[in-house]
This record gives structure tokens, C-alpha cells and sequence, in this order.
């Protein structure tokens, strides 16, 4: 019985709840009017309303000179001199249409919505007193403290400050920057704009592309988040290409990741973390670092590195090498610090710098010194403390060498070696310890067709060197004897592995001793050291943990 009792008050309280009217909606009520006027025959028989009418909703006031209220759809028609304040807000248009059931007002004509942070024109417009949202179409024009934007539809969210463009736009900052594009969503709170699709930028130094970036007005900072090109005005050839990085407008900085690639003078930067700034012409960059200078026919790697557009200038380190190219070969150089300049107050010398562990390998010759330079005009490499330098099987070593190439050919032409000179070329590869020797205090190398032809020794020249002669019946080379000359002066022609001692000038000596009668103690010049292992047989070998 009580199960029932139950079951028959559940049902009565259901019904009653069901009974219950929704709350009435809010009323759009007349509030003045010079006039008020009815005909059954007009306007679905409602008021006709003019002279300094005000028609009010939840707080919202309606003026105008002529209007019609529809009491039974709760809507209000309003025409000249029209005009809506909400809150902090006003529209004003030719005509209106406020609807309290959908607490939307439709604007025609001459609309101007004004608020604290922007005044908005169109043909026409939809605003909703619920969400606060504006939607402006035909010739639509949203102004604010730093840019002014014009679409054919534009919807502003006033809660959220975003005013936002899914069709093609312009805007015009207040520093002049114009921007063109096709969705936009850009926040007058915040000053910033996201911009969803292409977007072109143009402003008194810079033209920006992009197919997706953000800005704000406040910082001056555009942010890159797909493929974007930013061009100098007054110097196109001078840009920077980007798929993830910040510019900063004002200052000229950017900051780029991703092996963003910065263009100036010609040459190419890139590098997995780019920094530079444009004003001051400095940039820098970590990882996989790249500088292209294709004028020069070179380029230049490492993990870090800095560049100086006004001094012409860069430098890379960590792993550092250099490649500069010739028509039919290359010459790769490496070292802990590589620096690139060109000297543009007297003769505009280009030149590559190598300092510390400095290694170079060219098809015809190849080397290390702790320290070289490169005058890449010139055909000048000279090469500091401890060099030593191979072409075939001809080591040269001293305390100080310069290299001479012929600027047209890119064939090496000499090489001068001062203090200490030493060349020790190996007689034959099947007997170990049988080594040409030429030693003194300066020495010349002339080079024909990039091979070792002619050398000249001066001061305390000494030279060792293997005799064969050539057997009249087998037409075979047979060693018979080792020459040791001392003179002011010794000349020698190379011919392959042939060592021929050619003139010996100035207080001449020597002896030239049967193979089988040579003693081992002549055998090394005093400090003869062969040092073959350090050779390097490829370009890979200038890393200095390849060897």
C-alpha cells in the first residue's frame, strides 16, 4: 500500500513540475516617443513610433526618429538616425532590427559599432547581446589603437577581444606596416594576430611572406610557424628564409631554428640555431653550422660560427672545415678555428684563416701546420710552426713554407720553405730504409703538371741520394751507389721517384759511395724523421679524429 502511495505522489509531483510555466522571456518595452500611432492596416496593425523614440531591453537602450514595435515578436524596427547603446558599446546604422526573443539587433547601412578598444563600419551587421558578438559584412573596416582592417565579413568577439577574418583582408598599423592575407584571427587586448594562411607584409624596411605566423604589435615580434621568406626593401638580395623562427621588427633580430637560412652580400648562413640582426649586420649559429659563399667558390662548416656583414667576415669552429673549389679540383682545409674575411681598405684580398691543428688536402698535395692562411686572390697559403706538407711520396717539412698557386690554372707553381728545410722522398716502396734526402736552410720546389719537378737548396745544403743506371742489356734500373754532397747551393730534378742531382755551387763536397760499401750511420741526414702515417690519402683524413 505505501509502494503505491509513493508511485501516485511521484506522479503528481512530475505533472505538477510539467505544469509549471518557463520563465517569460524579457519584453522589448517602449520608453518614449514623441508620437505613437496604430493602423490595423500597417505594419501587422503594432505602433508606429517617431519623434525621439527610445525603446529599452535588459538595460539595452534603442533610439531613433522612426519605429516599429511587434509586441507579439517581441522585436523592435527602427529607422533614421538609429542608433544602440549596450554597456560600454554603441551601433549606429540607417536602420535597425532588435530582437528580444534571439537578443540579436541587425544593422543596415552605415553601421558603426564603437566600443573602448575599436570602431567597426560595414554595409551590414549582426550583433548578439548574449555572446557579444559582432558579425560585419560588405566593405567591413574594424579600427583599433594600432592597426585598421578591412574584409568583406569580420566577426568580433568582445568577450575574447578576437576579431576574426576568414575571408581576404587588409590592415594598416599605425607605423604604416600593411599586411594582405586571407585568415586572421588578430586580439585588441593583446595586440597579437594569428595569421592561418599566406600572408604578405610590407612595411618601411622589410616585405614578409609567409604561409603561417603570428605577430604582436606591443613586442614588435613575428612569429614564424611554416615556410616565410623575410626581404630587405632597400636591399633585396639581402633575406632571410624560415620555417620556425622570431623577427623582431624594431630591432632586426631574429631568432631561427630548423636550419633556417640567412641571405646577405651574396653568401648563405645556416645553421640548426641561427641569431642575427639585421641592423647590425651580426649573426651567429650552433649546429650543423653553414656559411655558402659562392662568389668565392667556398664554403665553410662547423657547429658554431659567427658571421659580420659590415667587416666581411666569419668565422666557424667545432669541427671546422673549409672547401674552396677550382674548376677541376678542390682544396679542403680544417682546423679548431677557421676564419673567412675579405679585405676591402686596400685591395679586397680574400682570404681563409686556419688556426690550431690546421690540416689541408688537395689531389696533388696535402698537409698540416698548427697554423695557415690562405689568400685565396693571390694563390698564397702560408703555413705556420711545425709544417709539413706531402705531394706523392715527396714529404717537405721546415719552420716556415709558403705555397704558391697559379690564380688561373689553380695548379700549384712552388713552394718556399725557410729554416730547417727538409725533403725526404722514398726511393723504393719494397726497401724500407732507402730514403732521397735534401736538406738546408732554405730550400724552392717548382711544380710541373702539380708534381714535384725542381728543387733548389741554399745555406749548408746537404743532399743524399740514390744512383741507378740503367743496364745496357735488359733495359733494367739498377742501384749501384748513394751520393752525399755538401754545398752553398744543390739543385735537383725529380723525375717520378728519380732524384738527380743536377749542380752543386759554393764550397762543393761530397762522396759518392758503393751501395754495398754505404755505412749505416750515413744512411739519415741529422733529424731525419719520415713521417708517412700523418699523410692524408683522402679529404675525410683532415678531421683530426680520422687519423
Amino acid at each position: 500500500m505505501k509502494f503505491k502511495i509513493s508511485i501516485i505522489l511521484s506522479c503528481i509531483l512530475t505533472a505538477s513540475l510539467f505544469a509549471q510555466k518557463k520563465p517569460a522571456k524579457a519584453k522589448v518595452k517602449l520608453q518614449h516617443a514623441d508620437l505613437v500611432e496604430r493602423n490595423p492596416d500597417k505594419y501587422e496593425g503594432n505602433q508606429f513610433l517617431t519623434g525621439n523614440v527610445v525603446i529599452e531591453y535588459k538595460g539595452d537602450l534603442v533610439y531613433a526618429d522612426s519605429a516599429v514595435l511587434y509586441q507579439d515578436k517581441n522585436l523592435a524596427v527602427v529607422w533614421s538616425n538609429s542608433r544602440l547603446v549596450s554597456k560600454d558599446k554603441t551601433i549606429t546604422a540607417d536602420k535597425m532590427e532588435y530582437d528580444g526573443n534571439t537578443t540579436i539587433a541587425k544593422a543596415f547601412k552605415n553601421v558603426v559599432l564603437t566600443d573602448p578598444g575599436s570602431r567597426i563600419t560595414a554595409d551590414y551587421m549582426e550583433y548578439n547581446r548574449t555572446n557579444e558578438i559582432a558579425t560585419g559584412i560588405g566593405k567591413v573596416e574594424v579600427k583599433t589603437p594600432t592597426q585598421q582592417i578591412s574584409s568583406e565579413k569580420i566577426i568580433y568577439e568582445r568577450l575574447t577581444g578576437n576579431i576574426i577574418v576568414n575571408d581576404t583582408y587588409k590592415t594598416i598599423g599605425s607605423d604604416g606596416t600593411l599586411v594582405e592575407g586571407r585568415n586572421v584571427v588578430y586580439n585588441i587586448n593583446s595586440k597579437s594576430a594569428n595569421f592561418g594562411s599566406e600572408v604578405f607584409i610590407t612595411n618601411k624596411d622589410y616585405t614578409i611572406y609567409s604561409r603561417k605566423m603570428t605577430t604582436n604589435d606591443l613586442t614588435g615580434i613575428t612569429t614564424f610557424r611554416d615556410y616565410s621568406k623575410i626581404t630587405r626593401r632597400n636591399d633585396p638580395s639581402q633575406y632571410i628564409i624560415t620555417s620556425d623562427g622570431d623577427f623582431n621588427k624594431k630591432t632586426g633580430e631574429a631568432w631561427l631554428r630548423n636550419n633556417s637560412q640567412v641571405f646577405y652580400q651574396g653568401k648563405m648562413l645556416t645553421a640548426k640555431k641561427l641569431y642575427f640582426n639585421d641592423k647590425t649586420g651580426f649573426g651567429k649559429g650552433e649546429g650543423e653550422v653553414f656559411l655558402d659563399d659562392p662568389k668565392e667558390k667556398r664554403f665553410l662548416r662547423g657547429d658554431y660560427g659567427e658571421a659580420f656583414r659590415y667587416l666581411d667576415s666569419a668565422y666557424v669552429t667545432k669541427n671546422a672545415y673549409a672547401v674552396k673549389s677550382f674548376d677541376k679540383d678542390s682544396l679542403y682545409i680544417s682546423a679548431d678555428t677557421l676564419l673567412a674575411v675579405k679585405r676591402h681598405d686596400v685591395d679586397s684580398t680574400s682570404f681563409i684563416k686556419a688556426y690550431h691543428k690546421a690540416r689541408f688536402y688537395k689531389s696533388n698535395a696535402n698537409g698540416k701546420a698548427d697554423s695557415l692562411v690562405f689568400n685565396q686572390t693571390k694563390g698564397i697559403m702560408q703555413f705556420y710552426k711545425d709544417p709539413i706538407l706531402w705531394s706523392g711520396d715527396n714529404q717537405v717539412t721546415g719552420d716556415y713554407m709558403e705555397a704558391y698557386t697559379n690564380t688561373k690554372t689553380n695548379k700549384m707553381d712552388s713552394l718556399k720553405v725557410f729554416n730547417n728545410a727538409f725533403v725526404i722522398a722514398k726511393v723504393d716502396s719494397l726497401v724500407e730504409n732507402e730514403f732521397h734526402q735534401i736538406k738546408g736552410k732554405y730550400l724552392t720546389v717548382l711544380f710541373q703538371d702539380d708534381k714535384i719537378d725542381f728543387v733548389n737548396v741554399e745555406e749548408n745544403a746537404v743532399a743524399l741520394t740514390y744512383m741507378d743506371d740503367t743496364d745496357a742489356k735488359t733495359k733494367k734500373k739498377e742501384r749501384y751507389g748513394v751520393n752525399i754532397s755538401y754545398c752553398g747551393i744543390i739543385e735537383v730534378d725529380v723525375v717520378g721517384k728519380d732524384v738527380e742531382l743536377v749542380a752543386c755551387r759554393i764550397k762543393s763536397d761530397g762522396k759518392m759511395y758503393p751501395l754495398s760499401q754505404f755505412p749505416d750511420e750515413l744512411r739519415y741526414l741529422p733529424d731525419f724523421k719520415w713521417r708517412i702515417s700523418e699523410r692524408l690519402n683522402k679529404w675525410r683524413d683532415i678531421f683530426v679524429e680520422s687519423k
